[in-house]
């Protein structure tokens, strides 16, 4: 099973609204914060992994939400949040054994 084949409106077999990643907290965002929206990925988005499919938007607010839809499921699989102090955490999702929706930090700092 691939652990990046996630939907946006689901976890466990229930309904779940994706975040916008306009919205998101750096400081709150976690392991459990559930799917999040990719968005369009046909304006301002860029191909992260060059294999000619575009699969990465930048989101401006308060901070700065790079999301990633490497799978193109509409559900982000990578975040990297650059806040205003220049704070930066990089999260990848998965599913854990009982098949859970999971935030893991891969990277964190500062620039």
């Amino acid at each position: 099973m691939d652990a990046f084949l996630i939907t946006a409106g689901h976890i466990d077999g229930h309904e779940a609204e994706a975040l916008d990643p306009g919205r998101i907290e750096p400081e709150t965002f976690g392991p459990s914060s559930g799917p999040v929206d990719a968005g369009d990925l046909n304006f301002d988005a860029f191909d992260l992994d060059g294999d000619g499919t575009v699969d990465t938007r930048v989101v401006h607010s308060d901070d700065v939400v790079i999301v990633s839809d490497f799978d193109r499921d509409g559900s982000a699989d990578r975040l990297t949040m650059i806040e205003s102090d220049g704070d930066y955490s990089a999260w990848e999702c998965s599913r854990d054994d009982e098949g859970a929706l999971v935030w893991q930090k891969i990277d964190a700092g500062a620039l």
